[in-house]
């Protein structure tokens, strides 16, 4: 009877050393997988040309024929074939570029055969779609979503860093939640670090913990992540101490809590975020280059909501069909009113398009909500509908941002709470933007 009839996955496990092979492909053999084992690139290719496996387990250094020269002609054989890399702990920077190239995951040896056997199974039989499906909970049809969806399918379950890159209020804490909950990490620890807490002092204490001589260890966020995700939105902003501490923890797993005398160790899938240009900051000095190296694995570049108006019109019934509020007063919007909230500049991406039609709702007494109530009852301006005929020659995206800020300053008197409300971002990142603009 085929494996494929009794459920069963074929691996096709290739590594040069004799007594390692042997002893994992029998201990993968009793978790029931059925394992074809090679001990060179040539003898693996014969075998999966007679057995086609459904994953692929290969070691990354071997003679003659490496691991990812071996995953190049086993692709070329069956492109979807999911292929899980083993490395020594010096060869981690050729295993992440193994990652780039299409590998489903990697594992260091020595490695736990249970985990070994876990890795396998997920890489080829990837979860079904469900309620923590990315598809799901990223409204919008255009190119650019799709783009961004599909690559959220396939990087979920992989155990390598993610780097979310994008504009204030584009999603990114939800990207990385749903990342955490499409994997199968989803029942243990989603851990968020604000790397912009203005309590910097404390930060490195928060995140390794503290042993002091005599008194019970205070657990830092690494530990209560262990086995889950730690999420570090705006990493752009660690200060240098801690981008060294934490290349550390990324490489190896290895940290050590403020007063101990020994190294910890945990399982943790790292995933950062940040609206700057990270590459940007790395060459200014800003940021380690390393640290980024490392976090790059996969990249996800979340568009700005300008880039995908065709999806605003989703969003916004999608929130209406959702919304108790909306539902009871029974509140839509005309043909009109979408298209001046599609027309719209929204800084603030979805978060300020989210606030602006739940206030909508709120200050109308229900019904249909028409472009004229935006305008008035919102207190909305021409201003804050971009004209691309209004907007100087050449001018950059920063430019815009500023003028766009000064203009809702000189609106509200201000008031920076009011602004940061009406853009959707919350006060600091906005006094953020003004610092870097040099508004006061």
């Amino acid at each position: 009877m085929k494996a494929e009839q009794t459920g069963q996955i074929e691996v096709l496990f290739v590594d040069d050393d004799e007594v390692f092979r042997r002893t994992l492909a029998r201990a993968l053999a009793r978790r029931g997988l059925i394992v074809h084992a090679a001990g060179s690139g040539p003898l693996a290719l014969d075998i999966a040309q007679k057995h086609p496996p459904g994953v692929a387990l290969l070691d990354l250094r071997m003679p003659g024929m490496d691991g990812l020269t071996l995953m190049k002609h086993l692709r070329a054989l069956d492109p979807s074939l999911p292929v899980v890399m083993l490395t020594g702990h010096g060869s981690i920077a050729s295993a992440i570029e193994a990652i780039r190239l299409g590998a489903f995951d990697y594992l260091e040896k020595p490695c736990d055969a249970e985990d070994v056997a876990s890795t396998l199974q997920r890489a080829a039989r990837p979860g079904p779609s469900g309620p923590g499906d990315p598809v799901e909970c990223l409204r919008g049809s255009s190119p650019a979503l799709q783009e961004l969806r599909t690559t959220l399918h396939r990087v979920a379950d992989s155990r390598s860093p993610v780097l979310i890159l994008g504009e204030s209020g584009t999603g990114k804490n939800l990207v990385a939640r749903t990342l955490h909950d499409a994997s199968s990490r989803a029942k243990r620890p989603f851990v968020t670090l604000d790397a912009a807490s203005p309590h910097t002092d404390r930060l490195e204490a928060e995140v390794f913990g503290v042993q002091t001589l005599g008194e019970p260890a205070t657990e830092g966020l690494l530990h209560h992540a262990d086995g889950g995700t730690l999420f570090i939105d705006q990493i752009s902003e660690l200060a240098p101490d801690l981008q060294t501490a934490f290349l550390r923890v990324v490489e190896s797993g290895a940290f050590r809590p403020l007063g101990a005398t020994h190294d910890r160790h945990v399982k943790v899938r790292f995933i950062a975020a940040s609206g700057k240009d990270l590459v940007a900051e790395a060459a200014a000095g800003r940021f380690r280059k390393d640290l980024l190296w490392r976090l790059d694995v996969f990249r996800l570049v979340l568009p700005p909501l300008r880039e995908r108006r065709s999806d605003i019109p989703m969003i916004v019934n999608a929130w209406l069909a959702e919304s108790a509020e909306a539902r009871t007063r029974n509140a839509s919007f005309t043909t009109d009113a979408l298209a001046l909230l599609a027309a719209a500049s929204w800084p603030g991406n979805v978060r300020e398009l989210l606030h602006t039609i739940e206030r909508a709702v709120l200050l109308t007494t229900g019904g249909a909500i028409d472009a004229a109530t935006l305008r008035g009852s919102l207190g909305l301006q021409p201003q804050r509908w971009i004209n691309t005929e209004d907007v100087p020659h050449g001018e950059t995206l920063d430019e815009t941002e500023r003028r766009h800020i000064v203009a809702m300053l000189e609106r509200e008197g201000g008031n920076v709470s009011r602004v940061s409300e009406l853009l959707g971002i919350d006060r600091r990142t906005l006094q953020r933007k003004m610092k870097r603009y040099g508004l006061r």
